[in-house]
C-alpha cells in the first residue's frame, strides 16, 4: 500500500466558537469564505461540493457532524489522483476559537506533487479568509481586490453595436462612474463602452473579475473603450474598495439606512418635479424603459431586498431576478406616477423597519452583518438607485422633446 500523509493547519479566530462553527453550517456559509460556489448539506451522509472561479472543484460526503465540535467529509478534487479526507475540529481558547484542519490520505511522489501544493495553498488561503470574515465580516477575496469605479449597465449586444456605431461586438456599457475613483480620474463617462481592461476583453460579466485578478489598489491598467464609435485608450489607476463600517446595533444600521434613503429620495424627487404622467410613461424606444418603468425596477429591487434580509438571517441563498420589461410595465401601469413614487418610498420604509427588528444574534455575527450592511449603505442599493438616475433623465428628455 502506498504511503499516505496528513497535512494539518491551525487558525486562531478571535470569536466565539458558535460563530466560527456557523461559517461551516451550510452552502451559503461555505461560500462566504471558502469557495465561489458550494453545496453543503451538513449532516452525516450529506453532500459536499465546492467550486472556484479558476476552474478547480471538489466533491464528497459528510461523514461526521457534531455541532460546535467537529465535522468531517471526503474530498475528491479535479485531476487529483485519489480521494482524500478532511477533518475540522473546533476548540475554545480563552474566548477565541482554534480551528484545526487535518487533510488526510494524501499520497507521496510525483503524481501527488501538484495536489499536495494545491491543498496546502488552498487551506492556508481559506483559513486566513475565514479569520477575516468571522472577526471583521470582510471577505478578503472581495475587499483585497481593487475597483474600477464604474457602474455596468449591460453587456454589448447586436442592438448596442448599431446604436453606438461600434466596430466590435463585445464589451460592457457603463451607466456612470463612481465619484473619486479611478474611472472618473481616467475620464470615463456614462454611456461609454469598455472593450478591455489590462488586455482582458469583456465578453461576459465575469470577465470583470478576471481583469481584476491578481491586481491591487494603486496598480495601473490600460483600458480600451468606445465613445460615439471612436476607439479610445487610457491608463487607469485602480482604487481601493470602500469598507462599510459595521454598526453596533440594529437601530444604528436602521438609522443609517433611513438617512441614505432620505438623501437619494431628494435627488429622485427633483428628477420628477413637474413631470406629467404621459412624459413619465413614454418609452424612448420599443425595448427601452420609461421613467415609470425604471421606478418599477427600483420597487422590484427593494422588494427583493426584503426577501434577501430574511435569507441573510437564515443563511439561505438570495437568488436573483430577471429585468423583465413585462413585469416592470405591469408594476408601472398599476400606479399613477405619484403613487408609484410613494410605493417605492413605502418599500424603503419596510426595509428600514425590517433592519431595526434584526435579532441580536444576527448583529453579533459580523460575517452576515457585513453582507447586509454592504447592501444598504452608500455603495449598495443607494449606488444602484443613483445609477438609474441618468436612465430616468434620458427617458424624460426624449419624452419632453416628442
Amino acid at each position: 500500500m502506498a504511503e499516505k500523509k496528513s497535512l494539518e493547519f491551525i487558525q486562531k479566530i478571535d470569536s466565539p466558537m458558535k460563530q466560527v462553527y456557523q461559517a461551516f453550517a451550510g452552502s451559503v456559509a461555505f461560500e462566504s469564505w471558502f469557495s465561489d460556489s458550494a453545496e453543503a448539506d451538513v449532516r452525516k451522509g450529506g453532500r459536499f461540493y465546492a467550486w472556484w472561479n479558476e476552474g478547480y472543484y471538489t466533491s464528497g460526503q459528510f461523514t461526521k457532524v457534531k455541532e460546535n465540535e467537529r465535522i468531517a467529509f471526503t474530498w475528491f478534487g479535479f485531476n487529483e489522483p485519489a480521494p482524500t479526507k478532511v477533518n475540522v475540529a473546533f476548540k475554545e481558547d480563552e474566548g477565541a476559537t482554534l480551528v484545526k484542519v487535518s487533510h488526510k490520505g494524501i499520497g507521496k511522489g510525483k503524481v501527488w506533487k501538484k495536489t499536495n501544493q494545491q491543498i496546502s495553498e488552498g487551506w492556508e488561503t481559506a483559513l486566513a479568509n475565514l479569520k477575516s470574515v468571522v472577526e471583521t465580516g470582510y471577505d478578503k477575496r472581495l475587499y483585497d481586490q481593487p475597483m474600477l469605479g464604474v457602474l455596468p449597465s449591460g453587456m454589448v449586444d447586436k442592438k448596442m453595436v448599431t446604436e453606438f456605431n461600434l466596430p466590435v461586438e463585445t464589451g460592457a456599457k457603463i451607466s456612470d462612474v463612481v465619484a473619486g475613483m479611478g474611472a472618473e480620474a481616467a475620464g470615463l463617462q456614462g454611456e461609454d463602452i469598455i472593450y478591455s481592461i489590462g488586455g482582458q476583453k469583456l465578453k461576459t460579466f465575469p470577465d470583470f473579475g478576471l481583469a481584476m485578478s491578481g491586481k491591487k489598489a494603486g496598480d495601473v491598467v490600460e483600458v480600451v473603450y468606445y465613445r460615439g464609435g471612436e476607439r479610445l485608450t487610457t491608463d487607469m489607476k485602480l482604487s481601493g474598495r470602500p469598507k462599510p463600517e459595521l454598526p453596533s446595533s440594529a437601530k444604528e444600521l436602521a438609522e443609517r439606512t433611513a438617512k441614505v434613503y432620505e438623501e437619494v429620495n431628494k435627488e429622485m424627487d427633483a428628477l420628477f418635479e413637474a413631470v406629467t404622467e404621459d412624459q413619465a410613461s413614454a418609452r424612448p424606444g420599443d425595448e427601452e424603459w420609461s421613467a415609470k418603468e425604471v421606478l418599477a425596477h427600483l420597487i422590484y429591487s427593494e422588494r427583493w431586498l426584503h426577501l434577501a434580509i430574511t435569507c441573510f438571517i437564515g443563511n439561505f441563498r438570495t437568488g436573483g431576478f430577471s429585468n423583465d420589461l413585462g413585469m416592470h410595465a405591469a408594476i408601472a401601469d398599476a400606479y399613477p406616477l405619484e403613487e408609484l413614487i410613494a410605493e417605492l418610498k413605502r418599500c424603503e420604509a419596510i426595509t428600514v423597519s425590517a433592519i431595526e427588528a434584526l435579532p441580536e444574534e444576527f448583529i453579533a455575527d459580523k460575517r452576515r452583518l457585513l453582507i447586509l450592511t454592504a447592501n444598504v449603505d452608500e455603495q449598495g442599493f443607494a449606488l444602484h438607485t443613483r445609477g438609474h438616475f441618468p436612465q430616468i433623465e434620458a427617458a424624460l428628455k426624449v419624452s419632453k422633446q416628442s
